[in-house]
This record gives C-alpha cells, sequence and structure tokens, in this order.
C-alpha cells in the first residue's frame, strides 16, 4: 500500500519522548489505569490528571514520542490540568518504552526504528479512538469513575509530541496517498504538535495538509532536528504551519529549542537522545530550556483556552499580544 511506503518514511522522523521533570503546578488527581480494547485484544495504558471540582471539563488528550510512555508531556499536563482541564496520556504499546527497556538487539536507534511503522500509526490512532469511544461509553453508567463523568466531550483537544504530533496531525487531517486517504477524527476541536513535520515536495502540501482546516498550534524550536537520521530538520518542522490552510493556525518557533525541550520532561531527556542520536552539540542548554517551557506552558494554554473554553481574551492574546510575551526567546506567527 503507498500509504504504508510514505508513513513509514514519515514516522522515522519522529523521535522520543519522556517526562520526569517536577512542575509548579501538580494536578489535584493523578490516577493510573489501563483499559482494555476487546476488538484489537490490546491494553492501553493511560494516565489521567483530573483537575479540582466536580463540574463538565473540557478532555486533553496527550501522545507521547517513539520510545515513550504516559509519563509523556508530563510539564504539559500537569499545567493544563491545574487549570482546569482533564487530561489523559495515553500509552501506545509498539511504540513505546518496551522498544528500548529490557533485552533486545541492536543500538538503541535500531530498537526504536522498529516501532515507526504505518501499523503502529493507526495503532494510535485507534488507541485515541478507543479512548474517546469508551469514555463515552463509561458515562452512561451509573457506576463510571467521577473523573469520566467529568469529561465534556464536545471539548476535546489532541495534543503530542513527536511520533505524537504526527498521531495528532493525522487525526488533524492530514491526507495519504492509497486506500486510507484520511484518518480524521471529527469529534476533536483543537489540535498542539510538539515537534511536527511536514513530508513531500511543496507543491504536494495543498493535497496533503489542505484539510487540516481546524484550530492548531505547532510548537518547535531552531534545533528541534533530526533524532532518527531520516532528514527531518528545524525547517521542516517549522514549515508545517506553511503547509496548513489559513484561518485558527498559530506556530511557535523558540530560539535554541531542540527536540527533546518539547516532550516536557528534564535535561535528562536531552542527553539520553544525545546518547541515542550520536549528537551531543546541538543540545539546549538547561537555563534556556526552563524559559522555553515557561513560554509554552503559557502559550499552549491560551490556545486551549481559546478554542475549548471559548475564551475571547484568549483569543485575542494569540492574535495581539503572544509574541510581545514572548520577547526574544521565539518567533510567533498566525494566519
Amino acid at each position: 500500500m503507498k500509504i504504508h511506503r510514505l508513513l513509514c518514511v514519515t514516522f522515522a522522523s519522529f523521535g522520543l519522548a519522556w517526562a520526569t521533570a517536577p512542575s509548579a503546578f501538580a494536578a489535584p488527581q493523578v490516577i493510573d489505569a489501563e483499559w482494555k480494547d476487546g476488538s484489537r485484544e490490546r491494553a492501553v495504558p493511560l494516565k489521567i490528571r483530573a483537575p479540582d471540582g466536580a463540574e463538565s471539563v473540557p478532555l486533553v488528550i496527550f501522545s507521547h514520542g517513539l520510545g515513550g510512555s504516559r509519563e509523556g508531556g508530563k510539564l504539559w499536563g500537569e499545567h493544563w490540568s491545574a487549570n482546569g482541564y482533564l487530561v489523559v496520556h495515553v500509552q501506545h504499546p509498539g511504540s513505546d518504552e518496551a522498544l528500548w527497556r529490557g533485552p533486545g538487539e541492536g543500538a538503541p536507534r535500531q530498537r526504536l526504528a522498529r516501532g515507526a511503522t504505518a501499523e503502529q500509526l493507526l495503532g494510535r490512532v485507534d488507541d485515541v479512538r478507543f479512548v474517546i469511544d469508551e469514555i463515552t461509553r463509561l458515562q452512561t453508567k451509573s457506576d463510571a469513575p467521577a473523573w469520566v463523568k467529568r469529561a465534556d466531550l464536545t471539548r476535546i483537544a489532541m495534543t503530542g509530541h513527536s511520533f505524537g504530533a504526527l498521531t495528532t496531525m493525522s487525526l488533524a487531517g492530514v491526507r495519504y496517498p492509497g486506500p486510507i486517504k484520511s484518518l480524521a477524527e471529527p469529534r476533536i476541536k483543537a489540535f498542539i504538535a510538539f515537534s511536527p513535520s511536514v513530508q513531500g515536495l511543496k507543491r504536494s502540501w495543498p493535497e496533503r495538509y489542505g484539510a487540516m482546516e481546524r484550530p492548531f498550534l505547532s510548537v518547535t524550536g531552531t534545533i528541534d532536528g533530526d533524532v532518527m537520521n531520516t532528514g527531518a530538520n528545524a525547517k521542516s518542522r517549522a514549515a508545517l504551519f506553511d503547509a496548513q490552510p489559513a484561518g485558527d493556525k498559530y506556530r511557535v518557533v523558540f530560539e535554541g529549542g531542540d527536540h527533546a525541550v518539547f516532550g516536557g520532561g528534564s535535561s535528562r531527556d536531552g542527553a539520553w537522545l544525545a546518547a541515542v542520536t550520536g549528537d551531543s552539540k546541538n543540545m539546549t542548554d538547561s537555563a534556556t530550556a526552563a524559559v522555553i517551557r515557561d513560554h509554552t506552558q503559557r502559550v499552549t494554554l491560551k490556545f486551549l483556552d481559546a478554542y475549548l473554553k471559548q475564551d475571547v481574551k484568549a483569543k485575542a492574546w494569540l492574535a495581539n499580544d503572544a509574541q510581545k510575551a514572548l520577547g526574544e526567546t521565539g518567533v510567533w506567527s498566525v494566519k
């Protein structure tokens, strides 16, 4: 299938995500769960961050990078949940930490590359659909967990880093050649991709990315480069914004931001990634990383507030004030 050939090339440009850093914000309730998708005989681990209160709240789903886990996106999920969002971090079997933990043949990069397949992308997309379906089903049950009952399924955002950004893009409406034209999920209202990337010649972009009409925020950096030795670079990661149709599209490119910093973890992520890729020169220093993380929390929360809470002031901030708030740390684009 043509889609499999295309996606296998695309997937390999997406890297790793582990999150272990402490945060100034802590979700009032953190729940680890594992849900079984009987139709696929697949167990899907989850980490849920539920905000204080009992009211209905928007749902934000996070998808980790290649070789990551439900711990991915910790800094982002903590911040969002502390500000009124129910956050579900999904772990994707087959492209998760099992690729590199424990015994296995080959160097770490080789082992990770085995999870970068078309089948794994389709599995990830189905994981996200399953989570939404299962919350929908459980909400009809009187004994459903309290956090499930609070999820407002009319207000859903999809987010992810690296391979998780590709998952996010697929659900947002990227089009592929072959029999599977689109993996778009209409129940999702807004999208945030950390370290996304585009593929193909520029003349193909309208066909590939022209259907991505819903609100979308891309987050990347000037040294967010090629982690799997497949040609992805900071330019191609920033180019997704250029390839998308105008209307509720945003991009921030942080000066000195490497690939690992956008996973929402600690400096150890960058060190591990450098060891895997053999590139220790293009790493974000700790002081810059701290500034990038603070600004990332702020801009992503404003985006969620604008499109899931219909906050008019937040939307105006995105349009008029974001660049001033970023200063020289990043370049903000709107269209």
